[in-house]
């Protein structure tokens, strides 16, 4: 698909020119679909998903799970459950995370309006419901792709608002709770510089990593120096507050920079995008550890991501996924049909891939399976969903090395229910 241009800090959306469709604007997390997809919450609904009895755990928006202790596992129950029973439909862009104790899953839901909220619920690794659901956002904006990720004894919620007033209309916010779920801080609105100037400019595609006393928060913003969005990394303290500049992942105003994705670990901080130009007739995909050089994983590539060794995975932009290693080569999955948006989650250095596959139109198969150390995938999972999944991202989180929490969302448009499904991998 086309890039979305920042130019002048306006945001927007050129024509797609893929030759296939996912549905939707994924790279930019927004609500941008084709025709039988909604472009805004619809003011009614049925509760039409949801069964069994167990629930979800995370990664960080681009890094992986933490690792669970062994009374996780002893709960565990695989089963799928619907995190928002009572919840009106229309729930997607579903993201989870571990805090080696509870599985945190945050959503977004339709308002009474035409606008949706991010809300926010914790489950017991046996699938119970500990806390909320809650609702995070606090403004009557549209507030759309939330991620989480943990650090020390806090849980960072962050998403991109849309307050509907350009030029500069989008922004990414965030808000901190402590692991019992309340709230200590209200929505914060990202404020940060670059090279010691403000930017002012839409904000998109937020992805977290979290660092000893704090997280790294990248995503994609306009500003002076480039044509179109293009990738940043900023580090916040465990309060949310910023510490000194952005920086740049690899400024290149001859390319749009979306699909971010960042992680942390010994090594660094790794940030992986995906770019698109005027010219070109397909993306390709990049990463970079900050401070290094910027390298090309694909052309064509597609939805990169990352976990901590560094591994990377992106699609061929429809027709295969391609797995990296720490240090090895890329291994292709050699997948058959119509592939994409794949991602990582490393516990104990053992890696697993989630993948989707188009079955027709919007619907979706999704496939999870341990990876060996040069990127060999092992037995595939595939999802027992109820209805094929809409192409909506979908989450992965490890909990421990063989359990595992997939976010979805299932059902026919609009009436898409939110479900999570605790699955046991053979590695």
């Amino acid at each position: 698909m086309e890039g979305v241009r920042a130019a002048g800090g306006v945001a927007r959306v050129r024509p797609m020119r893929r030759r296939w469709v996912l549905g939707c604007i994924l790279a930019v997390g927004l609500v941008a679909c084709a025709d039988d997809e909604p472009v805004t919450a619809p003011g009614s609904s049925t509760n039409a998903g949801g069964a069994g009895g167990t629930s979800t755990g995370g990664t960080s928006a681009g890094g992986g799970g933490a690792g669970g202790g062994p009374s996780c596992g002893d709960q565990w129950t695989n089963g799928t459950t619907e995190p928002d029973p009572d919840g009106p439909s229309t729930q997607i862009h579903g993201t989870s995370t571990f805090d080696g104790d509870h599985l945190w899953i945050a959503w977004n839901r339709p308002d009474s309006g035409s606008l949706f909220d991010v809300w926010l619920a914790a489950f017991a690794c046996d699938g119970s419901l500990v806390t909320g659901p809650i609702e995070v956002t606090q403004a009557d904006d549209n507030e759309l792709d939330p991620v989480l990720s943990v650090s020390g004894d806090r849980l960072l919620v962050a998403w991109v608002s849309d307050n509907g007033s350009g030029p500069n209309n989008l922004d990414i916010r965030y808000r901190i709770f402590s692991l019992s779920g309340a709230a200590l801080t209200d929505t914060i609105e990202l404020a940060a510089t670059r090279n010691g100037a403000a930017v002012t400019g839409n904000a998109i595609s937020p992805s977290l990593a979290p660092i000893d006393g704090g997280w790294m928060l990248a995503g994609a913003w306009g500003h002076d120096d480039a044509p179109a969005f293009q990738a940043f990394v900023v580090e916040l303290d465990i309060d949310g507050v910023v510490q000194g500049d952005a920086s740049d992942a690899d400024l290149d105003p001859a390319f749009g920079q979306t699909a971010i994705a960042v992680t942390a670990d010994e090594a660094g901080v790794h940030v992986a995008w995906q770019i698109d130009s005027t010219t070109s007739t397909a993306p390709a995909a990049w990463w970079t550890t900050l401070g290094g050089t910027a390298t090309m994983l694909g052309d064509p590539g597609a939805r990169p991501h990352l976990a901590p060794g560094p591994w990377t995975v992106w699609d061929t932009d429809g027709s295969d996924i391609v797995v990296q290693p720490p240090g090895a080569a890329p291994k292709p999955l050699n997948a058959t049909g119509l592939v994409h948006n794949p991602q990582l989650a490393v516990v104990d250095d053992q890696a697993t891939l989630l993948w989707m596959e188009v079955t027709s139109g919007i619907k979706n198969r999704i496939h999870v399976a341990a990876l060996g150390a040069d990127g060999t995938p092992g037995v595939t999972t595939t999802l027992a969903t109820q209805e094929a999944p809409s192409v909506y991202p979908v989450d992965l989180t490890m909990v421990d090395t063989t359990h595992a929490v997939v976010v979805y969302q299932d059902g026919t448009s609009p009436d898409f229910r939110l479900e999570a499904e605790w699955l046991t991998l053979t590695r």
